[in-house]
Formats: structure tokens, C-alpha cells, sequence
């Protein structure tokens, strides 16, 4: 498929799994159309040629019987308009049936038969069964005419079996039991099922509200020189100024041009302790002021900020499809056929074997209602959508429901580790110089900073912030310029070639074994080591330092508890590298690896691993290491492509959310597990149970409300504390 356009549909009218089957399968009738239909968010993610307008979605799916609008924009739309007609009709089903279902336990507890007369059973029933119930039969007609089945079906044949077998009995004056309040409170009770099933399910899928009810309605926008003004935010521009109050949330991205104050930023990252904001620093919209006053330019405002790109991936993320679904999936589409020829034999066993067609009518009906497969459709999706929720509150944002799943299974994590492992922040420690060096340590140190010049490796920065404390005041103009990618930078000066290499074993046995001596001494204080070239020899060896990262052994501590390895991937040499690891404590090192190395490293150890691996990291260097994972992990801090990259993106920077990820993605699949346990267990025992008659038509249909509401109920339970 070329040039292929994303369309978001909200859906309305879907009543179970197989309601979404049969969206999709309309909707991939187009020509070149692909769609993932979520029963859960009643959303439908479509990509197709820019020739398939949204139009053409709307009306094929309106076509298949459902309701269907376009989201504009994911930040705005989250929620499908309230169906009033769609209220009326329930509260109906309620009205119609409270005298039914009232009469029938007090007939069960007086001994008596309380039940209403049949002509007033016949008056309440018929306009739940012809009017209220109408949306099932037009799903279930649509649905047959595209080939599949669903709960509108077995809804439809179960009630109107009762019903149609009640009237005839009516009519004929026949003396025998009849099943008004059979079908009538049946509607009613999947109905109101339905309706607390859609209420629980929008309160799982409140996550992505509660970040947009972050950001304020207004801003105190400056109209002359400090003169502020309160408007609505939609006035707001990128380039405009606006103050802050204490206490206030703040509106937009931006960066602090005066002022400073502490902002707290939990509720973007997870990070309790609140960050200090001066001049030049950027703030975000939704994030809390302080007790400081700040005045920002703007950068971003309303779906431009970041926390509306964080709205829109846990949107997509949430609509997403977990890899488990398609064997649901598959077990929904046989599921329903076999149920109504399992339906069909208890009526003919019942009325011929047993020759008692009255009880057959009542037990097949019971068989159709009990095994609607409402349950089965929630049992991924939920516990998808409250967990990927759950997981954004914490300050880890998961690109979609396949990363989630593959993290809980995987067995080890690899990790980059400047940067990752440790803060980044290198600092040059020592200059070793040649023994009969020509220059001085700052004028080699200048020449390296103006090789290193434009370059953003730590490494750069750290020769040029060294460079910059000893400044020797003298300036060099560089040219033929070249980057060699994992090996260093060269460039003439004067007409001499100069160069900043990453040491290597080359260059050991220069100057009688010199270099190596020196760099072996330092490599065992795990320093990273580059070398200044001067005509393509030795003239300087440089060596920085990194810190680890405060809970980089807590981290490494932690996976070691959940049985997961842990290995450190770098380009440093082999003995500082060693040195790093043992401190840290990680079971495999990989030194040595050049950026272009570190996909095949990645891909190495994935084939060896049968779980899958995770990899970490935050660089440009990282992202084709990050794709080439089984889940990739962003650190908040790092590049865009490497969030780009990833599965995962932890937007606290800490470390330590590697374990919570992993952690909240094996909670995710258990509940994921014990939803499906729950579904294919009740359809096991309440089948049989149907089938020979112990639980009636009105005690099945509570008891397949029942079955969904305890399923979203349990992925619920994701949300509590741990």
C-alpha cells in the first residue's frame, strides 16, 4: 500500500466482540483498506489510500448498522456523544419489566402463581420486543449479511423465540406456561448490563482525560510591557508571553524568560521532587507552578505541546491490538455459530427424547443468552486500555499494546550505557601527552575542540568545556572535515591532518608500547579514552570520567529479582568497560561496539534469549538498536529518534522505570489471563447448565451481565497501588 492515510472513526452501537469483527470486515470490503476495530475504546484505527475518504468509512460502516463519526484530533474527541434515543429505550426495558421480574420471586416464595395476566404480560412485553429491542435485530441482520455472527444474534433468536412461542399460545388458547417476562426481562437485564458495563469502561479509559483536565482554560497573556491580561488559551500564539502565578498550572510549552521558581512535573513524569526553572529553561503545559512567579515565551499551546503528543500516543496505544487478541478473536468468530447449534440440539433433545418442547423452548433460550461472548470481547481490551493508563500516570508512555505484552516475557535487558547507565555528563580528567610532544596540553586541547566543534557526543562536549576552562587563546580554522561514525573526527589545520579517534589496539606498540602502558592504567579506573592524532600518530591521550546514574545499581538489583539479565552495551574499551560492569553489578558486558554494531549485537543476543530481550537507551546511536529489540526502552531525556524508535519511553529518567514498565506489563498480562479464565470458564460451566435446565432464560441473562461487568471490574483493579 502507497502513501497510506490514517483515519480514527468513534464507533457507536457496538454490543460485543464480534460487533467490532463485523465493523472490520465492512470497513476492509474498500479497496487497499486495512482497520483495527477496538470493542473496548469503541475506536477504529483505518489506513488506506488517500483516495478512501472518511466519508466512504462513515457510510460503509453505517451501512454494516453501526454509528460512526471521525476524530479530528485524539486530544479533543475521547468520548462518543450521548445517545439519548438509546437511554429512552432502556429506561423502557426497565419500566416493562419490574412488573415481570417482581412478580416472578413472589411467586417462587408464596408458592402461588402471582404471575400477571397473559394479555398484560403480552402489553409489556411487545414494545421491548418490537421496539427496544429493534438495534439487536438490525445488528444481528447485518452482521448474517456480511457473513459473521455476533451477540445481536443469539440476543435476537433467544428472545424472539420466547416471544413468538408466548404469542402462539396466546392465540391458540393453549393451556401452557408462556415466557413474556422470559424475553422481556432478558432485554432488560442485558440492557442495563450494557449500560454499567459502558459506565466502568469509561472510567478505564479516563487516563487520557485526566491529562487534558491538566491544562487551564486561560492564560495571563502580556498585551503591552508587563501588562498581563487573562484570555482564553485558544488566543494564546507560539512567540507570545505569558505569566505564570504561584500555584497556578501552567498553560503552554515554553521557555522561562524571567523569574525562577520550583515546578513540579509529576503528573507529565512521575517525579515527585519538583524541578528548579530559571532563564532559558523550558516548562510544559500542565505542570504545576511553584511559589515563584515566571514569565515564558511560548513554544507550544494547545495540540502542540507535549503533554497533548502524550494524550495522543496513550490514545493510539490504547486503541491498540495485543498479539493475544487475534487467538480471541478467532474463538469469537466459531464461538456464536457453534452456540446456536448447540441451542438447536437442546430443544430437539429436550422435545424429542424427553417429549417436553415446552421446557426444550426455555432451555434453548437460556443456551442462547448465557453464552453471549460479551465477556471474551472486554477480557483484552480492558485490561489493555486501564493498564497503558495506569502506566502514563506513572511516567511511562507505551507506544502500543504489542510493546506491552512482549515486555512481560522478556528475559534480558541490554543496556547502552553512557548516557543509560550513566549520567552523560563525561568530564576529561587527564591529558596524557607524547614524551617529546611539540605542543602544550591547552593547545592540543584546542585543536581537538575545534575538530570536536558542532559535534553533540559526550565526548565532544567534554573536550570542549576543557578546552574552554584552559583557553589559550588561540583559534583554528579546520577543513576537509569528516565524521567517521564509532570511529572519530579528522580535519586539516594549516595543511597538517589532525584527528580525535577512539583508542584502539592499533595504536598500542606506537612509541615502545607508550600508549598502551597509559592506557591501560587508566582503563582500570573505567575511564573512556580517545586519542588526538597528529599526522596520523599519537600525540595526546585523553581519558573521561562518567558517573553512574544514582539508581543504576538499584535498577540492575532489582531485574536480578524478577530473574532477568542484565547487559551493558558500549563502545568503550574493553578493560574500563569490564571495570564499569563489575561496579554495577550487570551479568554480560559488550565492549567495544562501534553505533553501527549495536543492531547486530542487539539481534545476537535476541536469538539466544527465547523470552526476548528489552534494550535501553537514549541516543541517536541507539534507535536502530531499539528497533531491533524485542521492546525498545527511551530514556525521557534522550534524542527524538530514539523515542521515535521505541516501545517504551520513560519520561521520569530514572532508571528504575525499566523495572516499574516491566513490572506493570507482567500486572497487565495476569489480569489479561485471569479476564479470559473468567470468560471461557463461565461459558464451560453455564452452557451445560443452560442445556439441561437449571438455570432459566432471566437467570442466564443477569448472569451474562454479570460475566462483563466483573471482567472490567478486575482490570480495574490495575490501578491500585502497589
Amino acid at each position: 500500500m502507497t502513501a497510506a492515510v490514517e483515519h480514527v472513526l468513534k464507533l457507536s452501537g457496538l454490543r460485543c466482540a464480534n460487533c467490532a469483527n463485523t465493523v472490520k470486515k465492512a470497513i476492509e470490503q474498500l479497496a487497499d483498506v486495512e482497520a483495527e476495530v477496538n470493542f473496548a475504546t469503541e475506536e477504529a484505527i483505518v489506513r488506506g489510500p488517500a483516495s478512501v475518504q472518511s466519508a466512504d468509512l462513515i457510510r460503509v460502516v453505517e451501512a454494516a448498522g453501526y454509528g460512526a463519526t471521525e476524530v479530528i484530533d485524539l486530544t479533543e474527541t475521547n468520548a462518543a456523544p450521548r445517545d439519548t434515543l438509546e437511554l429512552v429505550r432502556f429506561w423502557t426495558a426497565i419500566v416493562c419489566a419490574l412488573p415481570l421480574a417482581i412478580a416472578m420471586p413472589w411467586a417462587w416464595l408464596s408458592g402461588h402463581d402471582m404471575h400477571l395476566p397473559v394479555l398484560w404480560q403480552f402489553l409489556l412485553a411487545t414494545p421491548v420486543q418490537l421496539w427496544v429491542a429493534w438495534p439487536f435485530y438490525r445488528g444481528a441482520w447485518y452482521a448474517l449479511r456480511l457473513g459473521t455472527s455476533n451477540m445481536d444474534v443469539l440476543v435476537s433468536l433467544g428472545t424472539l423465540a420466547a416471544y413468538i412461542y408466548s404469542v402462539v399460545i396466546m392465540l391458540s388458547g393453549t393451556h401452557a406456561d408462556v415466557y413474556f417476562e422470559a424475553s422481556v426481562v432478558v432485554i432488560a437485564l442485558i440492557m442495563t448490563g450494557k449500560h454499567l458495563e459502558s459506565r466502568a469502561r469509561k472510567a478505564s479509559a479516563s487516563a487520557i482525560e485526566r491529562l487534558l483536565h491538566l491544562t487551564p482554560k486561560t492564560a495571563w497573556l502580556e498585551k503591552a510591557e508587563g501588562q498581563f491580561e487573562s484570555v482564553p488559551l485558544a488566543h494564546i500564539r507560539p512567540g507570545d508571553r505569558v505569566r505564570v502565578l504561584s500555584g497556578e498550572a501552567i498553560p503552554v510549552d515554553g521557555v522561562v524568560t524571567a523569574g525562577d521558581s520550583a515546578v513540579s512535573e509529576a503528573m507529565l513524569t512521575g517525579e515527585p521532587v519538583p524541578v528548579e526553572k530559571r532563564l532559558d529553561d523550558k516548562v510544559y503545559a500542565g505542570t504545576l507552578n511553584g511559589d515563584g512567579v515566571l514569565v515564558c515565551r511560548v513554544t507550544g499551546v494547545g495540540r502542540s505541546t507535549v503533554l497533548a503528543g502524550i494524550a495522543r500516543l496513550v490514545a493510539q496505544a490504547q486503541g491498540s491490538r495485543a498479539p493475544v487478541q487475534a487467538l480471541v478473536d478467532k474463538v469469537s468468530a466459531w464461538f456464536v455459530p457453534l452456540v446456536v447449534v448447540l441451542a438447536l440440539l437442546t430443544l430437539l433433545v429436550t422435545g424429542v427424547w424427553l417429549g417436553d418442547w415446552n421446557a426444550g423452548i426455555v432451555r434453548a433460550v437460556a443456551v442462547l443468552v448465557i453464552s453471549c461472548p460479551c465477556a471474551l470481547g472486554l477480557a483484552t481490551p480492558t485490561a489493555i486500555m486501564v493498564g497503558i493508563g495506569e502506566g502514563a500516570r506513572q511516567g511511562i508512555l507505551v507506544r502500543d499494546a504489542d510493546a506491552l505484552q512482549r515486555a512481560a516475557s522478556v528475559g534480558t535487558v541490554i543496556f547502552d550505557k553512557t548516557g543509560t547507565l550513566t549520567e552523560g555528563n563525561l568530564r576529561l580528567t587527564d591529558a596524557i601527552l607524547a614524551p617529546d610532544s611539540p605542543m602544550r596540553r591547552q593547545e592540543i586541547l584546542s585543536i581537538a575542540a575545534a575538530l570536536e566543534q558542532g559535534s553533540a557526543h559526550p565526548v565532544a562536549h567534554a573536550i570542549r568545556s576543557a578546552a574552554t576552562a584552559e583557553a589559550d587563546g588561540n583559534k583554528f580554522e579546520v577543513t576537509d572535515f569528516r565524521n567517521e561514525s564509532g570511529q572519530g573526527v579528522f580535519a586539516r589545520i594549516d595543511g597538517v591532518s589532525y584527528g580525535v579517534v577512539r583508542w584502539s589496539a592499533a595504536l598500542a606498540n606506537a612509541d615502545n608500547g607508550f600508549w598502551q602502558q597509559q592506557a591501560g592504567q587508566l582503563a582500570q579506573s573505567a575511564k573512556t579514552l580517545s586519542v588526538v592524532l597528529h599526522a596520523e600518530q599519537p600525540l595526546a591521550l585523553l581519558a573521561f570520567a562518567d558517573t553512574p546514574r544514582p539508581d543504576a545499581i538499584e535498577t540492575i538489583g532489582l531485574l536480578h529479582r524478577l530473574g532477568l539479565k542484565a547487559v551493558m552495551l558500549t563502545g568503550d574499551q574493553a578493560a574500563s568497560a569490564r571495570v564499569m560492569g563489575d561496579r554495577l553489578g550487570v551479568d554480560a558486558i559488550r565492549a567495544e561496539v562501534l553505533p553501527a554494531g549495536k543492531a547486530a549485537e542487539v539481534k545476537q543476543l535476541l536469538a539466544a534469549e527465547p523470552g526476548g530481550v528489552m534494550m535501553v537507551g537514549d541516543g541517536i546511536n541507539d534507535a536502530p538498536a531499539l528497533a531491533s529489540a524485542s521492546v525498545g526502552v527511551a530514556m525521557g531525556g534522550g534524542m527524538d529518534i530514539a523515542m521515535e524508535s521505541a516501545g517504551i519511553i520513560l519520561m521520569n529518567n530514572r532508571l528504575t522505570g525499566v523495572v516499574d514498565a516491566i513490572q506493570l506489563s507482567r500486572r497487565t498480562l495476569a489480569k489479561i489471563r485471569q479476564n479470559l479464565f473468567f470468560a471461557f470458564i463461565y461459558n464451560v460451566l453455564a452452557i451445560p447448565l443452560a442445556a439441561a435446565g437449571l438455570l432459566s432464560p432471566v437467570i442466564a441473562g443477569a448472569a451474562m451481565a454479570c460475566s462483563s461487568i466483573s471482567v472490567v471490574a478486575n482490570s480495574l483493579l490495575l490501578r491500585r497501588k502497589r
